[in-house]
């Protein structure tokens, strides 16, 4: 049984807001809240959340992490990251 992604302009909104009120990357952040779903549909999210919020982001061309094979950068809610 799948999981349907629901990547509505609401639901994005909502995730980016949860995202922004804590302290972790975008994808440690998705794959604490989604671990139910593929490594494919976090990236899924990610892709949308950051299409549609990109500017509330930073991140550092050499901060990336391997997962499943993808290479993830670490994009951080503005502020948190030194």
């Amino acid at each position: 049984m799948s999981k349907e992604l629901d990547l509505s302009l609401e639901n994005i909104a909502k995730i980016n807001d949860e995202v922004q009120a804590q302290n972790k990357d975008l994808y440690a952040f998705l794959k604490d809240e989604f671990s139910d779903i593929s490594v494919e549909d976090r990236l899924k999210y990610l892709s949308t959340i950051l299409n549609d919020h990109f500017e509330d982001y930073e991140f550092d061309n050499k901060d990336e992490y391997s997962v499943d094979g993808y290479i993830v950068k670490r994009f951080y809610p503005k502020g948190i990251k030194s």
